[in-house]
């Protein structure tokens, strides 16, 4: 497209237009003070849509005293050009919309490479795998423990609050009872007594990460009889992912 009218970059780094540039392009009668000053009366904001230039003398291509001239905004340049109501304010108004959107364009962000795409889902797979090796390791390591030392006692300083809730574990006797599964249980009380949380609270959270961690809805486990979330995780073999969970958040400091 030809350069109909010169777009600069305003001291704001935003493109503008000169007002002079305008009244003399539309080739208006009116002398241009008078046309610019009928012009922003129709409820333009200085400094807002137009500023104030003086053009200097070197500036001045027709030499002498200093002259006022205006940096219009593109906005503001469109809507002049629309009030003239003439085929050169039409063409003005056509041309500012389509250097608008090449300058759109242009400053839109690239949408991101194959290549770049690839390289994130390969960072993410990486950190995914290293988080599981990390609580993997530490499972093992835990359960190394409890089959050589038994189960860590409940510490005594303070119980969590427990409340009755479908789905929670019942108290139940030891025997029978697996290690990890009394791990478990054992670090959500220690961490309701430090936090002064329920176990309601505590295991809820724990079933809503293991959603959105490993996509496994606990609600929509098969439960028979009078199963616990708990004891339906066990039969599904998810009890690891469960204590995986608990030792990456259920944090507490001893004493």
């Amino acid at each position: 497209m030809n350069e109909l009218i010169t777009i600069s970059t305003g001291g704001q780094g935003s493109p503008v237009v000169s007002a002079r540039e305008l009244h003399s392009f539309f080739e208006v009668k009116t002398e241009f003070a008078k046309w610019s000053k009928r012009m922003f009366d129709y409820g333009f904001t200085e400094g807002q849509d137009y500023s104030q230039v003086i053009v200097k003398n070197d500036d001045n291509p027709n030499g002498g005293r200093p002259m006022t001239d205006y940096a219009l905004t593109l906005d503001c340049a469109k809507e002049i050009a629309m009030i003239q109501r003439t085929e050169k304010g039409k063409q003005a108004r056509q041309y500012f919309i389509d250097k608008e959107k090449q300058l759109n364009s242009l400053l839109a962000p690239a949408p991101p490479s194959t290549e770049q795409v690839l390289m994130q889902l390969v960072s993410q797979s990486q950190q995914i795998l290293l988080t599981q090796g990390e609580m993997i390791a530490q499972l093992r390591a835990d359960v190394d423990q409890i089959m050589t030392t038994g189960c860590k006692p409940v510490n005594p300083g303070r119980a969590g609050r427990q409340l009755s809730m479908p789905g929670l574990p019942r108290p139940r006797p030891s025997v029978g009872t697996s290690p990890l599964r009394q791990l478990i249980h054992t670090r959500v009380v220690e961490y309701c007594g430090f936090h002064d949380a329920t176990t309601q609270e505590t295991y809820t959270y724990l079933y809503k990460r293991l959603f959105d961690v490993y996509s496994i809805n606990v609600y929509r486990l098969t439960r028979a009889g009078t199963e616990s979330m708990l004891d339906a995780l066990e039969r599904y073999g998810h009890l690891d992912k469960v204590y995986g969970l608990v030792m990456a958040e259920l944090s507490y400091s001893e004493e």
